[in-house]
């Protein structure tokens, strides 16, 4: 039997994501917690990012060797995401164009698009003739642009590992400049360009705390269950901003660290890892699913079910 959840946990983030984006694509409405500052798909990335800092502290400390450890990174990242860029540019975009295919094909915004998601920056969303009726209106595979931030963290792990080192308190002191940045520093300029520092910060936030929480023994997590209550009042009750934010980044980890060594869910036993393949075709397959469905006056019950389906 394993001995952790967080396959489970990465999968339920998952189609957390997905279930988020099923109303949002057919008539642009999404259901929001703790005072109207996250949806379900926001506080699912949280999930991910979290789960990642705490497993890849894991992968680095059994190599501590950056040319290792960067291969298997991008052995996780990017044949999957090659696929998915070019399913999504030209298996579904070639379908779902109102242009015809010869000039569909000789578009430089589309040969654009396939590599901009390749390499995974994703600061690219449209394609000619694609999606262009929808309710969100030229976005072809709009879940990818988290990945550059998770790269991102793999290279600030590298680098602290290789430099600072990975011990705790460095770690709590990575967690709190971030929290910090993302909480009090709040400068329009900054988010100009192909990374916003405020998604940064608070990916880091997470992505940290994971890493951070390697330190705390499986056998006493217990002792969490106090900070995640008082957290999750916190951010159910207050009405400002930074505090329910502030709140949140508190409770959500020791929530999934409590889940992740959880017994019971222990024996729901997955085969594969599906996690990574749901996000990264979920949007597109949503939005294609949102074309066909008002192209010909679906209605949205109907509409629902469907995607629901497409993700067993």
């Amino acid at each position: 039997m394993r001995e952790n959840n967080f396959d489970l946990l990465r999968l339920m983030a998952a189609l957390g994501v997905f279930w988020a984006h099923g109303s949002l694509f057919y008539d642009l409405q999404i259901t929001p917690f703790f005072n109207n500052t996250y949806s379900m798909g926001s506080l699912s990335v949280y999930v991910f990012f979290f789960i990642s800092g705490y497993l890849n502290v894991q992968s680095w400390s059994r190599t501590a060797q950056w040319t290792a450890f960067g291969i298997k990174r991008a052995l996780r990242i990017f044949p999957g995401l090659l696929a998915a860029a070019f399913v999504s540019v030209f298996v579904i975009g070639g379908l779902m164009t109102t242009l015809d295919l010869k000039s569909f094909l000789s578009s430089g915004q589309t040969w654009g698009l396939f590599v901009n998601y390749g390499t995974g920056l994703a600061t690219l969303n449209d394609l000619p003739g694609v999606f262009a009726h929808n309710p969100i209106q030229n976005a072809v595979n709009g879940s990818l642009w988290t990945i550059k931030y998770e790269v991102l963290m793999y290279v600030l792990l590298v680098l602290f590992g290789m430099t600072l080192g990975l011990s705790r308190r460095i770690l709590v002191l990575v967690v709190a400049v971030s929290a910090a940045a993302f909480l009090l520093v709040k400068i329009p300029a900054l988010d100009e360009g192909a990374i916003s520092w405020r998604d940064f910060w608070q990916f880091a936030t997470m992505f940290f705390a994971g890493a951070a929480f390697n330190y705390i023994p499986v056998d006493r997590r217990l002792w969490l269950v106090p900070p995640m209550l008082v957290g999750f009042v916190i951010a159910c009750t207050s009405t400002t901003l930074a505090i329910v934010q502030g709140s949140v980044f508190l409770c959500l980890p020791c929530a999934v660290f409590l889940l992740a060594y959880w017994k019971p869910l222990t024996r729901i036993r997955l085969d594969q890892d599906l996690s990574y393949g749901i996000h990264i075709y979920a949007f597109l397959v949503q939005q294609a699913i949102t074309e066909i469905s008002q192209r010909h006056g679906i209605s949205k019950p109907i509409y629902i079910s469907s995607w629901r389906w497409s993700s067993c």
